[in-house]
């Protein structure tokens, strides 16, 4: 029993050991463990540190290239701007901030130090500092040469003034001297000049008393035959003007409208354009208006019943001639080229020159169309060289006359407009200038047949057919137009195509 309860003692103490020492083992894989976790967690740490490490270590690397380059860019050129700059872009986030704002300073201050030069390099962008010592020096040179030469021209020019300064200075004492010779001589000659002009006064007092009075004489003879030479004159002169205004009754006024100012060159129908043989050469101005006759007519302006259509001149082409467009035909008697044009207030090189006398209505309102009128005579190259008008006959206050110019003999168209109302404020003044138009035989036309000639379209209906042409008439007078027949279903032979369209 006792040796039984011995050897359960034995085990009971084997099994404590062995628990002890499974503790123990337990414990110490524990400390073993985290150790080794420890140990782990250290070298991850230094891991992530030798990075860091590593990268500011590459940024410091970068840096200092960016700035080397620099450097080598600024001091002796072996790196280019171009290359700089595709440095940065290539590694601009790894070059520190720092590093880069000391860079664009000294790229700064560089640019500053190559504008401060401009006069060493050809090429400012290729200067450097390196160039700076050699440049000054090599420019040193040119200007201690330039000024060497310098100093040999003024030496030169020095040598050249000290041999003028002594010519000059001789001369002038030679002169000087011969100058005091002459002052003697000349004072001498002075003392003998105004003993002799003491005499000369008293003989000159004398001469001019007596030629005073022959010269008075004289004046009297000169007046009167000054008064006899203006007397013949005027009476040569009053004796020329009879002459000439005997000459101007004497001619035909068929002389002054009887040949054509031109003839229409090519014809448009479809566009409704005509081109005539005038031109700037002939001092044709845009505007003008002609009036169109057949080219087999017989002189031109005897009736409205030969006007055949009316133009208008929109564009001087050149010396010879001009585009005109229509703004009246018919279409039973269609333009044709040869036709004959003619204007009274237009001649080929010269000016035509008119006088107006009344009460001017164009247009029938009752309204005055003075100034329309002055302005379509101005308009066609036209002078106007006296006037007789008013402007306006219904109200009193308003018909005070307008009186200005003379009829010359230069004067061809007495233009007339109503000229009741002028008679009846001034009947003396009237006929003195109807009596100087007839003097000069001025031809008389109303205002209505004086555009109908020269081609305007008149505003006015036309009048009948039983009623006659007339220039003492004021009143409009058209060619009679009948109403054109209808053109819808009438047949017309289209007009031969050409470089211009005319035919």
């Amino acid at each position: 029993m006792a040796q039984r309860k011995r050897q359960n003692n034995g085990e009971n103490q084997k099994l404590t050991i062995a628990f002890i020492l499974s503790v123990l083992t337990s414990l110490g894989l524990m400390v073993t463990v985290g150790l080794m976790f420890q140990s782990l967690e250290t070298k991850e740490q230094a891991k992530i540190v030798a990075v860091n490490a590593k990268q500011d270590a590459e940024k410091i690397t970068v840096s200092a290239e960016y700035v080397n380059l620099i450097a080598r860019h600024v001091i002796d050129s072996s790196v280019s701007r171009a290359a700089i700059e595709t440095y940065d872009e290539t590694n601009g986030p790894n070059i520190q901030a720092n590093q880069k704002q000391i860079g664009e300073a000294i790229l700064q201050k560089y640019a500053a130090f190559q504008q401060s030069y401009p006069g060493l390099a050809a090429d400012a962008a290729s200067l450097n500092y390196e160039k700076v010592p050699e440049l000054l020096t090599a420019r040193n040179k040119t200007l201690l040469g330039e000024k060497k030469q310098l100093e040999n021209q003024v030496a030169s020019l020095t040598s050249q003034l000290k041999v003028v300064t002594t010519t000059q200075h001789t001369n002038t004492t030679q002169q000087l001297t011969k100058s005091s010779t002459a002052v003697a001589s000349a004072q001498k000659d002075l003392a003998d000049f105004r003993t002799d002009r003491q005499k000369t006064a008293a003989d000159y007092d004398t001469a001019i008393k007596k030629h005073s009075d022959e010269l008075a004489a004289k004046d009297q003879q000169i007046a009167g035959k000054d008064t006899a030479i203006q007397n013949a004159t005027q009476r040569l002169s009053d004796q020329e003007e009879k002459n000439l205004v005997a000459q101007l009754k004497a001619r035909p006024k068929s002389e002054r409208f009887e040949i054509p100012d031109g003839k229409i060159t090519s014809v448009n129908e479809a566009s409704g354009i005509v081109w005539i043989n005038i031109g700037s050469r002939d001092q044709l101005k845009p505007l003008t208006n002609f009036s169109v006759y057949p080219a087999t007519q017989l002189g031109v302006m005897r009736g409205p019943g030969d006007i055949k259509a009316k133009i208008e001149v929109i564009k001087i082409l050149d010396g010879q001639f001009a585009q005109c467009r229509i703004i009246e035909d018919s279409i039973n008697d269609p333009i044709l080229i040869g036709d004959q044009i003619y204007s009274p207030l237009w001649q080929r090189g010269i000016q035509v020159h008119f006088a107006l006398v009344g009460f001017f209505d164009i247009d029938g309102d009752g309204k005055s169309d003075r100034d329309k009128v002055k302005n379509i005579i101005r308009s066609a190259g036209g002078i106007i060289d006296a006037e007789l008008s008013i402007e306006d006959t219904a109200d009193p206050e308003k018909a005070n006359l307008i009186r200005t110019g003379n009829v010359t003999v230069d004067t061809q168209y007495l233009v007339r407009g109503s000229v009741d109302a002028i008679i009846n404020i001034d009947r003396t003044t009237y006929n003195r200038f109807e009596e100087k138009a007839k003097d000069y035989n001025v031809e008389s036309i109303t205002i209505n047949s004086l555009l109908n000639y020269a081609g305007y379209k008149n505003t006015r209906d036309a009048v009948g057919l039983s009623r006659g042409f007339s220039n003492d008439d004021p009143k409009s007078l058209v060619k009679p137009v009948l109403k054109e027949p209808s053109k819808i279903n009438q047949l017309r032979k289209p007009p031969t195509r050409g470089t211009d369209g005319a035919f």
